[in-house]
């Protein structure tokens, strides 16, 4: 793990684990959250990360369901348009995620926005739920990058790593978390 990184729990302090980075702000210390959710802010940036436990989808292609999810949050966002494609490298955690890079355009206080999402969706077996990690990268707001809470190309590449790391090390340490 790098210095970069700590194990932070997820779900209450025995549901799930993953490595995050330091120095992100929880928001459910300043705002109520639902107890399905956990959102994380950056600190330097507009650039967040939301973990949500799902209905799991009834579409049994995980590709699929993946697309299905992020499609659902870019509806959710109002946005004008958007993309995605699946990253394809080894996956080293064993509950086998699939993951997309997604786009999207978005219009914000008269400024068009761009927005990258990085997604990972985790099916947990024999369980009704659906696991999803996004990472939403503001890329630009209308004034350029580095401005109004869009990151810079250096912060974009550390935030790229830090999705990597986290969708790595997430594990369920609590199956009864999907009890219901």
């Amino acid at each position: 793990m790098s210095n970069r990184h700590v194990p932070v729990n997820l779900f209450g302090d025995n549901g799930m684990r993953a490595n995050l980075p330091i120095n992100l702000i929880n928001v459910a210390d300043t705002q109520e959250i639902p107890n399905s959710q956990e959102i994380f802010v950056y600190r330097d940036s507009g650039a967040s990360i939301i973990i949500d436990i799902l209905q799991k989808v009834d579409i049994e292609d995980p590709e699929a369901a993946a697309k299905f999810h992020l499609d659902a949050i870019a509806e959710d966002n109002d946005s004008m348009e958007h993309n995605s494609i699946i990253i394809q490298r080894p996956i080293t955690n064993e509950l086998s995620p699939i993951l997309l890079d997604g786009g999207q355009v978005l219009q914000k206080a008269g400024s068009i926005h761009h927005l990258r999402t990085l997604f990972s969706l985790f099916r947990v077996k024999g369980k009704n739920h659906d696991v999803v990690v996004s990472f939403n990268i503001p890329i630009g707001t209308g004034q350029g990058r580095g401005r109004n809470g869009a990151v810079t190309v250096e912060q974009e590449q550390l935030i790229v790593s830090d999705f990597f790391k986290a969708v790595d090390s997430l594990r369920v340490v609590d199956y009864n978390l999907f009890a219901v």
